[in-house]
């Protein structure tokens, strides 16, 4: 395998968490590999991106993009210096949703930029993947369902200075739902204009093997199966708490029935779990892992990955 870089990328809820998560297994099956979810630990390109200027001033924009521009030749040395492959997902045409519907360039200067970041990071024969959506407010609705109300709040909150509403009149959500499908489509008008090797996979049947599949076949690898690690799932059910100076947090685990897996519903109403070595679960689509043991007959389990948040490393107990 020649790249040393893959970047899966494309809007909200189409999948990528899934995706790079799964590719990044079949990697590891043959090569030394590291993923990096985008809301990682200081994630080298996401971790304080585009703060280097305002983006509504010519000047501020100059000085993103050097700001940037060093960020990525920061990234593609330490990429080369540590000697593994790296599999990183929604830090590149992501930018667009996040910084440049606010800011001052058009798509011409967007895909300048884009292509200078793809100059800087050339030796490492970078592949991007780009996961889309026709239906993306079906997609939405749907992981609305999944991430709760505050996510939905979140992606449907009114924003006037969004660059779709220069030529559309906000009137309700509706406006929003529409703005994000904007977002979609110029992401993919600047995919499709970007010079690089690259993939396009449309996920809205949420076959996940069979993304993770072609994308792995495109990486010249030879697809294989993982199957989760078998183990009594009845044990693990429960609430547990973790005793956080005075406050006291829980941590809800259920089964779902249907999809025959365990479940939690931290902060995210559904956040499927899997069962990966003995005692050993991880979150599907998280860099997170629940390490179980019994202490005095009570169930309990630390915490660990590579995920920004308080949980880190702590232990929460069966009640």
């Amino acid at each position: 395998m020649n790249t040393k870089l893959l970047i899966v990328d494309g809007h909200c809820s189409v999948g990528k968490s899934s995706i790079s998560k799964s590719v990044y297994k079949q990697i590891a099956l043959t090569h030394d590999v590291y993923w990096l979810h985008e809301e990682c630990e200081t994630h080298p390109i996401r971790h304080q991106e585009f703060t280097f200027g305002e983006l509504n001033t010519t000047e501020g924009m100059e000085l993103n993009r050097a700001g940037m521009l060093q960020k990525w030749m920061a990234f593609r040395d330490s990429i080369k210096s540590s000697g593994k492959v790296c599999v990183t997902e929604g830090c590149f045409l992501h930018a667009y949703d996040r910084y440049f519907i606010h800011s001052l360039w058009n798509e011409d200067d967007i895909v300048t930029y884009s292509s200078q970041v793809l100059e800087v990071i050339n030796e490492l024969n970078p592949i991007l993947v780009f996961l889309y959506r026709p239906n993306l407010r079906a997609s939405l609705e749907k992981a609305f369902l999944a991430r709760g109300k505050w996510w939905r709040d979140l992606m449907l909150r009114r924003d006037d200075l969004h660059v779709y509403f220069k030529h559309h009149d906000y009137v309700n959500e509706n406006s929003m739902f529409a703005a994000i499908e904007y977002e979609q489509i110029k992401m993919m008008q600047i995919f499709d204009r970007l010079q690089c090797s690259k993939i396009k996979i449309d996920t809205s049947e949420e076959k996940w093997d069979q993304y993770s599949q072609e994308i792995t076949t495109f990486l010249g690898l030879e697809y294989g199966k993982v199957d989760p690690h078998p183990c009594d799932m009845q044990q693990y059910l429960g609430t547990y708490r973790w005793q956080n100076g005075a406050e006291t947090e829980e941590w809800i685990i259920n089964y779902d029935d249907k999809n025959k897996c365990l479940y939690t519903s931290l902060f995210w109403p559904y956040m499927p779990m899997r069962c990966i070595a003995d005692h050993v679960f991880e979150l599907i689509s998280f860099p997170v892992e629940l390490h179980f043991q019994k202490d005095k007959d009570r169930m309990q389990f630390s915490v660990h990955g590579n995920y920004d948040w308080e949980y880190n490393n702590q232990v929460f107990s069966k009640t």
